[in-house]
Order: C-alpha cells, then structure tokens, then sequence
C-alpha cells in the first residue's frame, strides 16, 4: 500500500477535485487514497441511514462517494475510508440528537472529547453507519479513527471506570468496532497514538485483525519508527507507516523535516518484505491551512519516496516532478527553488531551540497590531526572492501551470505577510506625519485587497465558494488553519485603518517596544 490522504472531513473540497487526486495516485504509482469522511467540524457524506448528524453545507451524497471510489478502482487505486469513531466526533455530537453522548461534563470541558463508549447508543449508532460506509466504499478496509481522545467526563464512563481500567475499556470498544466492521467484511483500522505510544497496554488486549496505523509528524529517524513497526509486529498485528506533509506544524508550506518525515515512514515500512507492514499513506491534515494546488511537489516527492527509496527521492525528486507535472526543464533555478521553499518554511509550533521561521496569523485588531509595533525584531523575508523567481520561472512551464501559480500565490502569501509585520514595526514609535502614516496603511490595504482577492479566486476555483471555512470561524479549530478567511480578516482590519487614518498613526506614536 502507498498512498495519499485527503481531510474532507474538516473541509470537503469538489468532487473534480478528488478525481485529479485520483489521478495523480494513478501517474505517480500510488495505489491507495485515504478519505477522512468526517471529524468536529462536520461529516462530508450526507448518510441515509442516519440523517441527523452534524452534516457539512458541500456534504456528499452516498451515491457521488459511491461514483467516486468506482472512479478510484478504475484507476488502480484503493478509496479507503476513515470515519472517526471515538474522538474527533463532533460531527455526531454537535447534532441535537446526538449531543447526550458527548463524553464530558459540558462541550467545552475537554479537548478532544469523544463518544461515551459504554452508552448502549454508541455501538448501535456506529452498526448504522458502517454499514452504509460499507456499501459506499467497495474497499476491504474500514478506518476507524480512534485517536487524540480525552474521555471519562461523562457519568456513564465515570461509573464504569469504578470497576475498569481505561485500558480496559479502550480495548473493550475498539475490539467492538472491530467486530462490526468484520461482520460487513471489511479491515479494521486505527490509529496508533494512544494504543502504540500513550497506553500500550490496549495493545494486549486488543483483537489481532486490528490494523494499526502509526503517526508521528517529528520522527526523521526510520530506526525508531521500525521500534514501533516492530512492537506491533511483536504483538501480532499488521501496521501502516503515515508521515505527514501539511499538518499542525505548517501553514501554506511543509518544511524540510517534514520530507526527512516521509523518508524515515518509507525506509521503515517499505524497506523490508516484512508482511506485516501494509506499506504507507500520506496524511494531509486541513485543507484551509493550505492553498489547494500548491503542494503537488509533495505529493510527487512522497511518492517516488514510497516507491523507490528515500535517496533517489533526495537527488531527483523534485526534477521528476517539474519535468513531469509543469513540463519545464529542470535547471539551476528550479533546484535553488525547492530547496529554498522547504529550507525556509515557517512553522506554527516550533521547538524552544528552533531557529526556523515562526509562522504568524496576519494582525487583523488593534491589538495585534500593537504586538507587532511593540515587537520590532527584525525578521528576514527570503520569501520575496523566492516570489520574484517562480515568476518567472512560470514562464517555463508547458503544463499544469495554474498549479505552478498557485505555487507561486503560497509563496506570494508568506512574502507579503513578512513584508506587512516589517513594514508596520519599521515605523513603530518614530516620529512621522499624519500623512505619511495615511499612505502607509493605504498601500498596506491596497496591497491586502489585492492578496486577498487572488486568495479568494483560487479557493473558489477547486473549493465550495459558500464553504464555511472560507468565510466564518471553523469549529474546533484556531484562527492559523485558515488561511482564506484569517487573511480577509487582515485586509478588513486594514481597510478599516485606512479609513481612518489618525486611528493608525495614534497606534503608530503609542506603541513602545516591549
């Protein structure tokens, strides 16, 4: 197994898209595509058999997945799919008919809450659902879910843990969706974090069938990723290695671990004949984080990763992937281009010793603005390099070229976004007239309108236009997963700044460094 994962249930994405994903599977030897159907902010297909969850506004109809994974296996490649059955369950108890089995005290209690798994309701309600997925999805496995849960706020789960262990409980659950899924033929799968690494004692307790998928997004090492195969190898289950390329660490790009990532999953899990490693899936976490056709180079790097070996990845990748998907022939300036974007990716949570670049959420109040005036360190911007170069570099291109474009918009983002904290710390404090900071924030508007609108046009262009996550806050999620409405937020506050420019230059004269 080698392949790719799409995150439909945080924001689904059009159909046409999810077809050209296919696609890509098919040209680049992938043989399996992941489709999260559903998590806290909604569920992505429209069920029948239950039809009061907490649905997406762009939800899919059975028959529209059913159509796509027929799509799939024409194409060679396996549509798995993952409904979550524990945790990330927001989608069944934010609904009014579900809400009762939200295990916490309240809903905004715990992170991560989940379902009550000794609520007589719960199994039963998953027998529904899986057995419509069943019926959607022709794959022989089931994806469970089951991962970054907290429960136990409830009564039901404080009564029963009286008398249990959480472990016990834990393997009492999984073993019973486990038991469903393989009364319709189908694989269990979970996920690995708690059963592998947090509370291996489930893993004793749990059915062997059960599939056991492995994320770590910061382990470059394969040495201790082939541990934790190995530990479930010596338990007698099967596993799946599952990098990650966009994930909680990144915005609008993944760095250069994140590819050391993907090398350590494929040396770990594909280097051997071992039978129990089922192979690799790529995750690819929240769509609004990232620009939708940006980030093919990953998805092609991974792939030649996967199939022939983390050293040809390193030394011709990314050459394949420009020769191949844009049509352009590979030079010194395509070189110094990749491994400057992944050299230079800025990060949302860094290590205290990170030197990389910190990725921020653009001020859009006065507050934050005021953070940035008072912050004034001087950060570099090796975006705008980067920016100028795929410019022209477009030029080269013989195919795909709107996906170099949305390239070059990511990079166009991060550059303006340094450019615009710089430029406001620049003149923090100094003494300047009321019209020197009027046409200050005018340009900084224009220059935000401009990004914005380019933002929104590409969204619209591969996503739903009336997608929640495009306009409001998205449930569960912070105000750095989404990139579209975050940066509108930013050029509205600006706008507003330019309006009324004596409110800017005030800020501008207040501010003191902190």
């Amino acid at each position: 197994m080698r392949g790719l994962m799409v995150d439909a249930g945080r924001v689904p994405e059009r159909l046409e898209y999810y077809r050209r994903v296919i696609d890509f599977c098919a040209e680049w030897g992938l043989n399996a595509l992941q489709f999260r159907v559903a998590d806290d902010q909604g569920c992505a297909m429209r069920f029948s058999s239950v039809p009061d969850l907490f649905f997406h506004e762009n939800a899919f109809a059975p028959e529209q997945l059913h159509e796509l994974a027929q799509y799939a296996h024409s194409h060679g490649v396996d549509l798995i799919p993952e409904l979550e059955s524990f945790g990330h369950t927001g989608y069944i108890t934010r609904a009014t008919a579900y809400a009762h089995l939200l295990d916490a005290e309240s809903p905004l209690s715990s992170e991560f809450t989940g379902v009550i798994p000794v609520h007589p309701e719960t199994l039963e309600l998953f027998r529904k659902l899986y057995r419509e997925i069943a019926e959607v999805f022709p794959s022989v496995y089931l994806h469970g879910g089951c991962d970054e849960v907290n429960w136990g706020g409830s009564s039901l789960s404080r009564k029963a843990l009286e008398t249990r262990q959480r472990y016990e409980i834990w393997a009492e659950y999984l073993n019973s969706l486990n038991h469903i899924a393989e009364a319709l033929s189908k694989q269990f799968i979970v996920w690995g974090d708690i059963v592998l690494h947090k509370e291996p004692r489930i893993l004793a307790q749990l059915s062997k069938n059960i599939i056991v998928m492995d994320w770590n997004y910061r382990e470059k090492n394969p040495a201790r990723i082939r541990e934790a195969l190995s530990t479930v190898r010596t338990n007698g289950f099967r596993g799946i290695g599952a990098p990650a390329l966009i994930n909680y660490r990144w915005g609008p790009r993944a760095g250069q671990d994140q590819l050391a990532n993907i090398d350590a999953f494929a040396g770990a899990y594909l280097g051997s004949d071992d039978p129990g490693s089922l192979g690799v899936i790529l995750t690819n976490w929240v769509p609004s984080r990232y620009i939708q056709n940006s980030i093919w180079d990953g998805f092609a790097y991974a792939a030649v990763s996967f199939k022939e070996g983390s050293a040809i990845a390193q030394k011709s990748g990314f050459q394949r992937f420009v020769e191949e998907h844009y049509g352009a022939d590979w030079n010194k300036d395509w070189d110094e281009t990749f491994r400057q974007v992944y050299a230079a990716a800025p990060q949302m949570e860094r290590e205290p010793s990170d030197d990389s670049l910190p990725l921020h959420i653009p001020w859009s109040t006065d507050e934050e603005l005021a953070a940035v005036l008072r912050d004034r360190s001087p950060r570099p911007n090796p975006f705008r390099e980067l920016h100028t170069r795929l410019v022209q570099l477009e030029r080269q291109a013989g195919k795909n070229v709107a996906d170099l474009q949305a390239f070059t918009l990511s990079v166009a983002y991060l550059e303006h976004l340094y450019w615009r904290e710089a430029i406001a710390a620049e003149h923090a404090g100094k003494p300047s007239t009321r019209d020197a900071a009027a046409s200050l924030i005018r340009d900084i508007a224009e220059r935000d309108r401009t990004l914005a609108e380019a933002l929104a046009k590409d969204w619209d262009q591969g996503r739903f236009a009336d997608s929640v996550a495009k306009s409001k806050p998205l449930y569960g999620l912070q105000p750095k997963d989404q990139l579209v409405f975050q940066f509108q937020r930013a050029a509205d506050y600006s706008a507003s700044l330019a309006s009324q420019p004596d409110r800017f230059f005030r800020l501008l004269a207040v501010s003191k460094p902190a």
